[in-house]
C-alpha cells in the first residue's frame, strides 16, 4: 500500500509540476499584442480584439470564403452598420468556436454569420482536443516564437489593442474567369456535413442564444467549393437546427455574380467587385431585419469613416 501511494504521489508531483512549467511557459510565449509583428497568428482576423468594447454588430466566421466575400467597409459606408471578418484559411468549425468564444468576452453582436463551406470540413476527436489544447495553454500553439523573446514577453500582461483597417477584409483585385457557370444544376458527388462538426455547431448556437445574438449560415458564391447536392445538405441541417440559411448561389437576380470578372482565381473565391455585390445584398437583408441602428453620424465611430476614406485611397478601389 505505501508503495502504491508513493508511486501515486510522484506520478501527480510530476504531472502538477508540467502542468505549471507548460502554463509559465504559455505566459511567456503568448503574443503580448494582437499583431503580426508580434508573432499573433491570424492576427487580421484577431484585429476584432482590439475594437472598442461592444462595437461590432456582426461577427463572420468561416474561412477564405468569408474573407474574400465581406467587406465590412462597404457595410458600414453603405448602412452605418459595423461588422467583423474572423476568417482564416481552411478554418475548421472548432476555430470559428474559439473565434466566439474569444470574441463574445468583449462584443455583443446581434448577428454571427457561419459562412457554410466549414460545415463540410471533417472535425475529428484529435482536431478539438488539439484546438482546446491550444486555446487553454498557448505554448502548444506558440512554441516556436522563443526565437524572437523580448523583455517584454516576461510580462504577465497583454496589450491586444491593435486594429486592422479592412476589419478582416483581405482585398482582391485580380481577375481569373470560371466558365462553370451552370454549377448548381449539375449533378455532383452525394455531399453530407462532415464528421464532428454537429457539436460545435451545437455550442455555437448556445452561445449566441445566451449572447442575444442571431446564428446565420450563409453560403456565398463559389463554383469550386458549392453545388446542389451541399445546398440540400446544409438547408437539411440548418432546418433541423432551427439556423436561417441564405444560399447566395441560388440568388443570382439579387447576387448577380459574373464570373467571368467576379471572381480571382477561376470560380473559387471572389474578387473585390464580387464581394462588393455579396456586400450589398447582405447589407439590405440585415438593414431590413430592423436590429441595427445606423451608426454613420455618431462621434464614437468616425474612425470608420476614416477607415473606409483610407481602404479607397490604399486599394484604388471605390465602396
Amino acid at each position: 500500500m505505501k508503495t502504491i501511494v508513493k508511486n501515486t504521489l510522484r506520478i501527480t508531483s510530476f504531472i502538477a509540476g508540467l502542468l505549471v512549467l507548460l502554463l509559465i511557459s504559455s505566459v511567456i510565449l503568448q503574443p503580448k499584442t494582437n499583431g503580426k509583428t508580434d508573432g499573433m497568428n491570424d492576427a487580421s482576423a484577431y484585429g476584432v480584439l482590439g475594437e472598442k468594447e461592444n462595437s461590432i454588430d456582426v461577427l463572420i466566421l468561416g474561412d477564405s470564403e468569408a474573407y474574400s466575400s465581406f467587406v465590412p467597409l462597404k457595410l458600414w459606408k453603405d448602412h452605418g452598420i459595423t461588422s467583423y471578418v474572423c476568417a482564416t484559411p481552411s478554418q475548421k468549425i472548432s476555430y470559428s468556436l474559439e473565434f466566439l468564444k474569444k470574441t463574445l468576452k468583449t462584443q455583443k453582436p446581434k448577428v454571427v454569420v457561419m459562412e457554410t463551406n466549414a460545415l463540410f470540413r471533417k472535425v475529428t476527436v484529435a482536431n478539438g482536443i488539439q484546438q482546446l489544447a491550444e486555446e487553454k495553454i498557448t505554448v502548444f500553439r506558440y512554441h516556436n516564437r522563443w526565437k524572437s523573446l523580448s523583455l517584454k514577453d516576461l510580462s504577465f500582461g497583454v496589450d491586444y489593442t491593435d486594429t486592422q483597417l479592412n476589419k478582416g477584409y483581405i482585398f482582391a483585385s485580380g481577375i481569373t474567369p470560371s466558365a462553370n457557370t451552370d454549377y448548381m444544376s449539375k449533378n455532383a458527388a452525394p455531399a453530407s456535413i462532415a464528421s464532428g462538426v454537429n457539436f460545435y455547431v451545437n455550442e455555437m448556437k448556445r452561445l449566441c442564444d445566451e449572447n442575444g445574438a442571431k446564428l446565420l449560415f450563409i453560403s456565398t458564391p463559389s463554383t469550386i467549393n458549392w453545388n446542389r447536392n451541399r445546398h440540400d445538405a446544409a438547408q437539411k441541417f440548418a432546418d433541423e437546427k432551427g439556423i436561417d440559411f441564405i444560399d447566395l448561389n441560388l440568388k443570382t437576380d439579387e447576387v448577380p455574380i459574373n464570373w467571368a470578372t467576379d471572381t480571382k482565381d477561376g470560380g473559387d473565391h471572389l474578387n473585390f467587385t464580387g464581394a462588393v455585390k455579396v456586400t450589398s445584398f447582405f447589407g439590405s437583408y440585415l438593414s431590413a431585419t430592423g436590429l441595427f441602428t445606423d451608426k454613420r453620424g455618431n462621434t464614437d465611430f468616425s474612425h470608420w469613416n476614416s477607415d473606409a476614406d483610407s481602404f479607397t485611397k490604399g486599394t484604388g478601389a471605390a465602396l
